[in-house]
């Protein structure tokens, strides 16, 4: 590692935490300390370390509600946690991995055993933290493409918002909603490919222009499938252009053939389009943005039941 790995270490025991950060500082890692619950809490969400190592007894918070909260918030889900016990019965060891600990440690321990796990531990989050790294490119990848054009700053962000809007309403799933915020961002990734002359075309496109066009959600998906961390929003980058009779690209697909994030995504993604100014036109009312939705949506183009949702959506932030 290019740094020294930081581990939060929290037990209410002064000696046990003094002995703790004499072991962890002589295997060269930066250390911080809590003596109670409420201060390890903080101190996870200001620091984010590599690494906690905690007394499942504390006063204040307990280790195992610590962890929850470690496991639950998406920015330090994937912090390795040691819960240190002094307890040997099973209902503990059970609340101790039922909580997400990654692996728990009874009090006393041994010096060797206790750095080997941490050593192993850590070498998974770093290789974590490279998947975290490849992630971060492809999203600064996705909004270099968004920035090269003035008329669709802030695109991204506004079709993700609205589209994690009405996956809450539709009462999607995680896994779902997850998709959503992240194929709002990486939706047009594959633009990257199509050339700028193109992109920002003020006039109407030629037909070879558009089936240049057209190949960008096949070529968005390809850029992105190599990532595990982001394959929930494939279907959104492949399909966000799919149609319900059928005449949309580049599948073809009909009806429940489309994913409903991918049918989601659609919507919103027109919508936006329509309602900011373009380098083809000036941008429409929510009204009129509306009237040609509920327009396409008769022809058989978006899914009714969404666009209803959306409607009651867009018409709140106007």
């Amino acid at each position: 590692m290019d740094k020294k790995p930081l581990i939060l270490i929290a037990d209410d025991d002064a000696q046990a935490l003094g002995v703790l950060e004499q072991i962890m500082t002589a295997h060269g890692y930066e250390v911080v300390t809590a003596s109670e619950g409420v201060s390890a809490q903080q101190k996870v969400l200001e620091r984010t370390p590599d690494l906690v190592i905690l007394d499942n007894y504390m006063p204040g918070i307990s280790g195992s509600e610590i962890t929850r909260q470690i496991k639950n918030n998406p920015a330090t889900q994937f912090v390795p946690v040691i819960m240190l016990t002094g307890f040997t019965e099973t209902p503990d060891k059970v609340e101790a991995i039922e909580s997400g600990a990654d692996d728990f440690v009874n009090k006393p321990y041994k010096s060797v055993e206790l750095t080997t796990r941490i050593k192993s531990l850590l070498k998974v989050k770093a290789l974590h933290d490279e998947l975290d790294s490849a992630e971060s490119v492809i999203f600064a990848l996705a909004r270099a493409i968004e920035a090269k054009d003035n008329y669709t700053v802030g695109h991204t962000e506004r079709v993700s918002q609205f589209a994690l809007v009405v996956g809450y309403r539709l009462g999607l799933s995680t896994e779902e909603i997850d998709a959503l915020r992240k194929g709002g961002i990486l939706h047009d990734i594959g633009k990257i490919a199509i050339p700028d002359s193109i992109l920002n075309k003020p006039g109407r496109l030629t037909p070879e222009e558009f089936d240049t066009i057209r190949t960008h959600p096949d070529r968005g998906e390809k850029i992105c499938k190599p990532l595990n961390s982001v394959q929930s929003a494939l279907k959104i980058v492949r399909h966000h252009h799919e149609k319900m009779d059928g005449s949309g690209y580049p599948d073809g697909l009909r009806e429940d053939q489309i994913p409903v994030i991918a049918r989601i995504m659609s919507i919103v993604d027109v919508y936006d389009a329509l309602t900011t100014t373009r380098s083809y036109r000036a941008a429409l009312s929510h009204d009129i943005a509306m009237s040609i939705l509920e327009e396409e949506a008769r022809k058989g183009w978006w899914d009714w039941e969404i666009l209803e949702e959306f409607r009651e959506v867009a018409g709140s932030h106007n």
